[in-house]
């Protein structure tokens, strides 16, 4: 037990030392970013150490999420109620008196003998263990993101722009940075999260974008080892009286690769088997390229019909870089479903009968559910729905073990349901006061998914969920259903009725869909987007830990047979993490490539005058300023300022503020009246523009040249409207000069 200490101790400050080599003026961010994420875990292990006591490590790597969760929420409490604002003392104080209540609460539950046996029984080299897979995981992507840390492409600049304004808020709600005047209405709770751990490790937003994205992939790998690891070695300890931890690591290990850095089978057949079978046939014409975003978009772009869908994974958006919802999300809902399994364990422990409604009222485990559900809510709204019903059916099939007759099963579900939507909207209240929702119901699928397609993308899990609920019935057979629910008691039932929630969320796109703004050829995307990257997740865990059951403990040959065959494949797929990253980041192995961790690093490249404007707005120019620049379509270099800036402007990104208004009569408003304002010649009409839309400053850069430079833009006109306060020393690359005017008004 002490070699292993002292070797995972060890480990631990060899990583610190190799970041402080490798990582260069990039080491101090790195290393403020991951102590502090290392403090708040510690800050609030007794909570995890009360969630989780059975675990073999007290869940540990989750009482980071819970501290982050904690002192984070804490602060937008209180921001919200404009009694804290979001600054650096402000978020400081937040967290420390957070961390006081986790403290004082187990204090005064558990009094001193409970105290003690706090640190006592800390299961040591698990924490060194556990810690060192996190910082391993944390500073290998950090290290990889330096070859391409620009927040450009995709939605980045969108991502990074709400991290900059969250940067520069004092009091919630957000403030639109692309549409001056209005909140922002949208799920930006897990960038402000993001942006709570920049400011409370010291750091600034353009580190902190790509160090929060790294901790977001560390944490998605550790956690589902933890996880699975914790199944495995409960389920093992249960049949056979025995731990071993070997396999309990396998299975974790194999759980960790298939949720964070596997792809769908698509990989394999589209990577390797199409275009040696082009070879071998001798086929005309070139052979067929596989791109990273194949995998993601299959469904209506292979063959090409009006059907278009999204169906992507953990490892694609980790990839990708955008730092959205879903991806921040991923810790959140493997919390989740930790405490949703430390219920079985608990209820497996006390006996089928230990329930009464004193205790279901307040039983921590589900009003942590409840208190992350209502993150869900504010972070990333699809997870509320999907892992209520999660966590209902798992609840559910705790009272089902009791014994009980229906009614009083059906009125204890009842309550616990209640209970956790009621905690789960009383948590997202400071949020959903403010925001207003941006769907119109369901409609009837209309278009379906080929039967061979769902086979390539689904195949592989879901034959094993099938293995799996074959093997389990068997076990039941000739059973009375109660006696057969009682026999199902444990992990296996538990890991089944992931699957089938998994299952649900892959069948639902084919039967129904949310309507929004995507229309015509796209109506399914959004839907199968969401549903689909939360069945991926799920499944991820089951075939790790089927895989390392059938391996290592199979039932017959062929189980062993079979479960060999599929973790082979699940091997093959993590080739794609590789593949991508040579698509994505290009030649890793030449350090001379090597960029740093600066988000911004794209505006010096591509556009150095407006980059150096940039540079002084930002040192010149204060809170909360309305810089007018010319607006763009979404995914474009448009809006740059306002994105880097953090500062407001009065339109962004047409499609965005579109969604984010469920209707583009606002948007396209607001952009006929920027166009008028920089082509016209009418100076009261742009005096009254200042006045509605209370504008400081008015940016003339690369953009507003080349937008409205052809329709009639007129410098002088713009520049009489006020003082110059900045003027480029060279030209842009089109020889016009860069200004910025602070307005008369």
């Amino acid at each position: 037990m002490r070699l292993g200490r002292y070797l995972y101790g060890g480990s631990c400050i060899l990583v610190l030392c190799l970041v402080y080599g490798m990582m260069g003026s990039d080491r101090a961010p790195v290393l403020s970013w991951w102590l502090t994420v290392f403090v708040l875990g510690l800050g609030f292990y007794p909570l995890a150490k009360s969630l989780f006591g059975a675990y073999t490590d007290h869940g540990y790597l989750f009482s980071k999420v819970l501290g982050m969760l904690g002192g984070g929420y804490l602060m937008f409490l209180l921001g919200s109620l404009h009694i804290l604002k979001f600054t650096y003392t402000g978020v400081l104080i937040s967290t420390l008196l957070a961390v006081a209540v986790v403290w004082g609460v187990y204090f005064v539950c558990h009094k001193q003998a409970g105290m003690k046996a706090l640190f006592t029984e800390m299961p040591i080299d698990a924490f060194l263990a556990r810690e060192l897979l996190f910082l391993l995981a944390f500073v290998v992507f950090a290290y990889l993101k330096g070859y391409n840390p620009s927040a450009y492409g995709t939605e980045r600049m969108m991502d990074y722009g709400f991290m900059t304004s969250m940067a520069r808020t004092e009091y919630f709600p957000v403030q639109d940075f692309w549409f001056a005047g209005e909140n922002l209405n949208y799920y930006y709770f897990g960038q402000y999260l993001m942006t709570y751990l920049t400011k409370l490790s010291g750091n600034e937003v353009v580190y902190g974008y790509n160090l929060a994205l790294s901790m977001c992939f560390a944490l998605c790998l550790s956690l589902s080892f933890s996880l699975v690891y914790q199944w495995m070695y409960a389920h093992t300890k249960d049949a056979e009286g025995k731990s071993p931890r070997r396999m309990a690591t396998f299975a974790g290990t194999l759980a960790s690769l298939a949720v964070t850095i596997a792809a769908n089978c698509h990989y394999i057949i589209f990577n390797f088997l199409v275009p040696m079978i082009w070879e071998i046939l001798g086929l005309e014409g070139s052979t067929p390229n596989y791109w990273f975003a194949d995998s993601t978009r299959y469904i209506g772009y292979h063959p090409d019909v009006p059907d278009k869908t999204a169906h992507e994974y953990p490892a694609y958006s980790f990839l990708l870089g955008d730092l959205h919802a879903h991806v921040i999300n991923i810790f959140v809902v493997l919390t989740i479903l930790a405490i949703l399994y430390g219920c079985t364990r608990k209820h497996k422990a006390g006996g089928a009968r230990k329930w009464s409604w004193k205790q279901m009222f307040l039983d921590l485990p589900v009003l942590m559910i409840g208190f992350l559900i209502g993150i869900c809510m504010m972070e990333n709204y699809w997870d509320f729905p999907i892992y209520y019903v999660v966590a209902g059916a798992i609840l559910l099939s705790l009272h089902l073990r009791s014994g009980d007759s229906p009614l009083i099963v059906g009125a204890r579900i009842g309550v616990q349901g209640i209970l956790v939507l009621t905690v789960a909207v009383i948590v997202a209240l400071p949020f959903s006061s403010q925001f207003h929702a941006m769907t119109n119901g369901f409609a009837k699928a209309v278009d379906h998914t080929r039967w061979y397609q769902l086979i390539i993308l689904w195949g592989l899990p879901v034959a094993l969920l099938i293995g799996h609920l074959v093997s389990m019935v068997a076990r039941c057979k000739d059973k009375q259903w109660r006696e057969a629910i009682r026999e199902l008691e444990g992990t296996d039932f538990y890991v089944l009725l992931l699957g089938l929630c998994a299952a649900g969320l892959i069948l639902i796109p084919e039967l129904i869909y949310v309507v929004d703004i995507y229309t015509g050829g796209f109506k399914r995307f959004n839907t199968m987007f969401k549903l689909s990257y939360q069945a991926f997740i799920l499944l991820g865990l089951l075939m790790g830990f089927l895989i390392a059951k059938w391996i290592a403990r199979p039932q017959s040959a062929a189980q062993r047979k079979w479960g060999i065959i599929a973790g082979i494949m699940l091997l093959w797929c993590c080739g794609y993490f590789k593949t991508a990253l040579d698509d994505s980041f290009g030649d890793v192995t030449d350090s001379e490539r090597h960029k740093g961790l600066r988000a911004d690093a794209f505006i010096y490249e591509q556009r150095p005058q407006d980059a150096e404007a940039v540079k002084w707005i930002n040192a010149s120019v204060p809170d909360g300023s309305v810089v007018l620049e010319a607006n763009g379509d979404s995914y474009t270099l448009y809006n740059f300022v306002s994105v880097l800036t953090g500062l407001p402007t009065v339109l962004g990104w047409h499609t965005h503020e579109w969604l984010w208004h469920n209707s583009s009569e606002p948007v396209d408003a607001r952009g006929a009246e920027i166009y008028e304002f920089y082509t016209g010649i009418d100076m009261l009409q742009k005096q009254d523009f200042i006045e509605k839309y209370n504008v400081d400053y008015i940016y003339i850069g690369s953009n507003e040249y080349e937008k409205y430079g052809q329709a009639g833009m007129n410098a002088a006109y713009l520049l009489n409207l006020g003082e110059v306060v900045y003027c480029s020393s060279e030209p842009d690359y089109n020889g016009n000069l860069i200004y910025l005017v602070k307005v008369n008004r």
